[in-house]
């Protein structure tokens, strides 16, 4: 697997982290890593771990309190970018506040509610981060 561990993507994390509530943040493991992989290793572990027949845009994996990784796919992010008439960077910002959640311990798939929670979050993160860029233009 290919890491696409860059100064910037760790303080971008770092950024997103500090937008999620103060009750997701004390759940999420110490140190995050966000690796890139292709859509055939998104499907090879989407097909192990989930038993999904399709690669994933975000997988998220827990390992400890202190480490946890968020496996994103930028070719399918691309392409969702466009679908849903976003910004890669939108879109990518989105889905690394989808695996975080994840790694919270939030999941969306346990109920509507659940997902109506998971979604109100997911879009107050989404918006801090605009408002703060949009500060900072």
């Amino acid at each position: 697997m290919r890491e696409v561990i860059l100064q910037k993507n760790i303080s971008f994390a770092k950024r997103i982290v500090k937008h999620l509530p103060q009750a997701i943040r004390n759940k999420l493991p110490v140190e995050i890593t966000v690796v890139s992989v292709s859509a055939k290793e998104s499907l090879a572990l989407n097909r192990a771990y989930r038993k999904k027949r399709t690669p994933a845009n975000v997988l998220s994996f827990f390992y400890s309190r202190e480490y946890g990784e968020i496996m994103v796919c930028p070719v399918l992010i691309r392409a969702e970018a466009k679908a849903r008439g976003n910004s890669f960077e939108y879109q990518m910002t989105w889905m690394i506040i989808h695996g975080m959640l994840h790694l919270a311990g939030i999941h969306h798939e346990a109920s509507a509610k659940a997902e109506r929670t998971f979604e109100k979050t997911e879009r107050r993160a989404l918006e801090k981060l605009a408002q703060l860029n949009s500060r900072s233009s």
